[in-house]
């Protein structure tokens, strides 16, 4: 399931409420903490199970300067692109695998796919 949760900066904590799921708050001393704080407080309330799936977040920031939204905006990026690269990482396997098995070098399906050599030959050995 996928959650908003409003975060607001005061002095030296982040306080957060989970939109839309009524007693969900929390706070901590940094971000780290606070994301972690917030998937415990989003399996509390909401009663998921203790082995349950991370949770997908969105956060919304209140009280910070416009450069902490940008750096925020650059960190909602990085998450997208990483997402997208575990996406891509068993089809990329299936694919070197594949093109070797049809004789190409290693060299050729690190061209194809974009990716050292060094790493396609760490993917060819894994599965050995």
């Amino acid at each position: 399931m996928s959650y908003t949760v409003e975060v607001t900066r005061k002095k030296d904590a982040w306080i957060a409420d989970v939109i839309g799921l009524p007693g969900a708050h929390t706070y901590a001393r940094n971000l780290t903490a606070l994301d972690k704080a917030v998937q415990e407080v989003i399996a509390l309330v909401a009663d998921l199970p203790v082995d349950a799936e991370p949770q997908s977040i969105r956060y919304v920031y209140r009280n910070v300067g416009e450069d902490f939204l940008e750096a925020a905006k650059i960190g909602e990026q990085r998450d997208m692109v990483e997402a997208k690269q575990r996406e891509l990482a068993a089809p990329t396997v299936d694919a070197a695998h594949k093109l070797a098995s049809l004789g190409y070098s290693v060299r050729d399906i690190s061209g194809a796919l974009r990716m050292s050599p060094g790493r396609v030959s760490q993917i060819m050995k894994a599965r050995e």
